[in-house]
């Protein structure tokens, strides 16, 4: 345990510091680094509750000292720093994948149950109400759209709200995958349109097809590789249940980050050592 905490901070220090190069102020008594590592801590074993992450690291005297009302208020203030820690390491995926297939689909995440839509005090916006096609049923919140490599590795993600078709969505950031990739989609990505713009890009769409479509020889194939998009979807969804809890909208958009950064993080770990330095080589 204690190996994994100091092997965590480490590399959110080494990516802050070294690859941002991000200056602390000179008046702070506790790092960006250290206010990161609650932040990480708080979605990866304590289900995103930043009071029980920020108890229990000042408890075991991990970080310096920092009041809980200024430890919230400073995560909030690193959500582009989460942004481009997420970017920096689906870069190093991208670089790693090799076989340059990817899987892409989204998931809704609530800001609360839809009877209470019109009650909700984060936000009410029309947008945010969408439908859950695998689960048959309206949603109130938001959609993560992701692209994932074979191995489950995250190298793009966009937030929308909860109306945004995916295939509305997939044009604002499957672009960015490498040129000759393949990315793999359900029946909900299947567009003429889509396909044809990004094989502007050099970027294959490769939907699975519906029933009454013409039979695809590769359709098994492509169902077990999506299922890694669907098992990281799995994970990332079983650490904060049903409602990630915030009592802002901004507050709650950052902390959907910091749970799909811990993903990424986690998913990191799991490379060779070789790979891992690659990262800042």
């Amino acid at each position: 345990m204690e190996q994994r905490i100091i092997t965590i901070y480490c590399l959110i220090e080494e990516f802050l510091k070294g690859t941002l190069g991000k200056e602390e102020h000179a008046l702070s008594e506790i790092s960006d680094s250290e206010v990161l590592f609650l932040g990480y801590l708080a979605v990866s074993d304590f289900n995103g509750n930043y009071a029980k992450a920020h108890y229990y690291g000042m408890g075991m005297k991990w970080v310096n000292k920092i009041e809980y009302s200024r430890f919230t208020r400073r995560i909030n203030q690193l959500e582009r720093e989460i942004e481009h820690f997420f970017l920096f390491l689906s870069e190093l995926f991208k670089k790693l994948n090799g076989s340059q297939i990817y899987s892409v689909d989204s998931f809704p995440v609530e800001i609360c149950q839809i009877q209470r839509e019109k009650r909700s005090k984060l936000w009410r916006d029309v947008s945010l109400k969408g439908y859950n096609a695998s689960k048959k049923k309206y949603f109130y919140g938001f959609k993560v759209h992701m692209v994932v490599t074979t191995n489950q590795e995250p190298v793009s993600c966009y937030i929308s709200e909860g109306s945004m078709h995916d295939t509305t969505a997939s044009y604002k950031f499957l672009p960015t995958l490498p040129t000759n990739s393949i990315v793999i989609g359900d029946k909900g990505y299947i567009s003429g349109k889509l396909e044809s713009f990004l094989a502007k890009f050099g970027i294959e769409l490769s939907a699975l097809k519906r029933k009454n479509m013409e039979l695809d020889p590769n359709q098994k194939s492509k169902r077990k590789i999506r299922k890694g998009v669907e098992t990281a979807f799995s994970v990332i969804t079983a650490k904060f249940g049903k409602v990630i809890r915030a009592t802002s909208i901004r507050g709650f958009l950052v902390k959907l980050k910091l749970f799909i950064l811990a993903y990424s993080i986690d998913r990191f770990f799991k490379l060779s050592s070789n790979h891992q330095k690659l990262a800042f080589n």
